[in-house]
This record gives structure tokens, C-alpha cells and sequence, in this order.
């Protein structure tokens, strides 16, 4: 029970991780705002109407990155089922080739389950890309190994070409994992999102209450947009945060699932 109910607490610590490290932002922008109101009686600097240039800019540039990092997020979440239906017909086709020369194949299946395994160690952030690749390259050396052992050339046909389209997967989920989206409009975003948050700290509005309660909200809803927008550059994230990952993950039960397939059938 124990156990479940600790679970239970991090995944919804996972799912909320974004908002409650926006909360440090919005605590900034109301200090300064008290400083600014209260303290030091500056008066009016700006109205809310006159940043709402600021607001349209900055929403803007938003929308373009969430745009844009979401087009690789999709393609994103169909990539570990890709991988997985990749290592299990691989492992099929090793098994029938060997079956058909009245051979054992636990030998080839044990070699298919150590390279699932150490993709699913890069996945989870637990083996480095040179490491993930040095694994994945023994599913070459394997069909020279079939191929020795009498293995039918349709059955290796299928093996290099389920090979060709793992290695182009994997390929794919590293560069989505290692390249960010237009490094230099992150830059303009940050700077964009910087600038409203102190714009936010000074602006001055007609209603007492709403003065401090539209930029708490504004506050909270751009810095969390934003680190949003980073969280879903990498999807692929499994190993960050102390291997928690974040809410922002695609599922890569396919891959765990064929990992778990190939175990037990070796």
C-alpha cells in the first residue's frame, strides 16, 4: 500500500512539476510588484493597457514554438511503438529462419533481448547514445550469424529490412532527444517572456483587487507556457529529473512490453 500511495504521489507530482516551478516566478513578480507599489511608491509606470503590445509579442513568439515543437511531439509518440513492433519482427523472423533448419533459436533471442534492453536503458537515461549504438549494431552481426547457420534468404531479406527501419527510428528519436527547436527562438521567447514578467511588476490597473490578481494569473500562465514549451522539445526526456522523466514523456510501454516479450521467450 505503501508503495502504491508513493507512486501514486509522483506521478501527480510529475504532471503538476511545470506549475509548481511557475509559482517561483510569480512570487518574484509580486515582491517586486509590492516593493514597487507599497514600498518605494513609485506610482504609475504603465497602465495594462499600454503593455498589451508586449503581451501580443510575447504570445506570439509562444505560439510559434508550441507550434512547432507539438509537430515533432506527435511524431514523437508513435516512434516507441515503432521500436517495439521493430525488436519483436526481428526476433521472429531470427526464430523462424532457424526453426526452419530445425534449429534452436534461444541463442538468437537472447541477442535480440540484450540489444531491447539496452534501448530501453537509453530511453530511460540509464546508457549513452554510444553505448545504445554499440548494443543495436550486433542485430547486423546477427543476421551474418543466421545466414552461417542455413537461414532461408527471405528470412534474412526481412531481417536487414526490419533492421534498415529500427536503425532509422533510432536514429530519428536521437535527434529529436539531442536538438532543440530554433535555438535563437528560444532566445526571443525567454527575452519576451523576461520583459512581460517585469512588465507585470509594475503595471498598474483601476481595481485594487485586480492589481494583484491578473498578474498573479498572467504571471503563472506565460512562465508556464514557456517552460512547457521546453518540456515538450524532448519527449524522449525518460532520464531527467532524477530519472522521473516529466509529465510532457511520450509512453514507451511498446518498447517496455517487447523487452519483456523477448525476455521470456529467451
Amino acid at each position: 500500500m505503501t508503495n502504491s500511495n508513493s507512486s501514486t504521489a509522483t506521478v501527480l507530482f510529475d504532471r503538476f512539476r511545470l506549475l509548481f516551478s511557475s509559482i517561483p516566478v510569480v512570487i518574484v513578480v509580486l515582491v517586486v510588484r509590492f516593493l514597487v507599489q507599497e514600498v518605494w511608491d513609485i506610482g504609475e509606470v504603465a497602465t495594462f493597457g499600454e503593455i498589451g503590445s508586449v503581451i501580443t509579442g510575447v504570445t506570439l513568439i509562444l505560439g510559434f514554438m508550441l507550434g512547432g515543437v507539438l509537430a515533432d511531439y506527435k511524431e514523437s509518440e508513435r516512434l516507441p511503438a515503432v521500436v517495439g513492433v521493430g525488436l519483436a519482427g526481428f526476433q521472429s523472423a531470427c526464430a523462424l529462419a532457424l526453426t526452419a533448419k530445425d534449429q534452436d533459436h534461444a541463442w538468437a533471442t537472447a541477442r535480440v533481448a540484450a540489444v531491447g534492453e539496452a534501448v530501453l536503458g537509453w530511453l530511460q537515461g540509464q546508457r549513452s547514445d554510444a553505448e545504445m549504438w554499440a548494443a543495436q549494431a550486433d542485430l547486423s552481426r546477427l543476421v551474418t550469424d543466421i545466414e552461417k547457420s542455413g537461414g532461408g534468404t527471405h528470412y534474412l531479406g526481412r531481417m536487414m529490412t526490419v533492421n534498415g527501419e529500427l536503425t532509422a527510428t533510432l536514429n530519428r528519436i536521437a535527434v529529436i532527444r539531442n536538438t532543440s527547436f530554433v535555438q535563437s527562438g528560444y532566445v526571443l521567447m525567454t527575452f519576451l517572456v523576461f520583459i512581460l514578467q517585469l512588465s507585470l511588476a509594475v503595471v498598474t490597473f483601476p481595481s485594487t483587487v485586480m492589481s494583484w490578481i491578473a498578474p498573479s494569473v498572467l504571471s503563472l500562465a506565460y512562465a508556464y507556457l514557456l517552460l512547457l514549451v521546453r518540456d515538450l522539445d524532448n519527449p524522449f526526456g525518460h532520464g531527467d529529473n532524477e530519472g522521473h522523466g516529466s509529465g510532457a514523456d511520450v509512453d514507451i510501454t511498446p518498447v517496455e512490453n517487447a523487452v519483456a516479450a523477448l525476455r521470456r521467450a529467451g
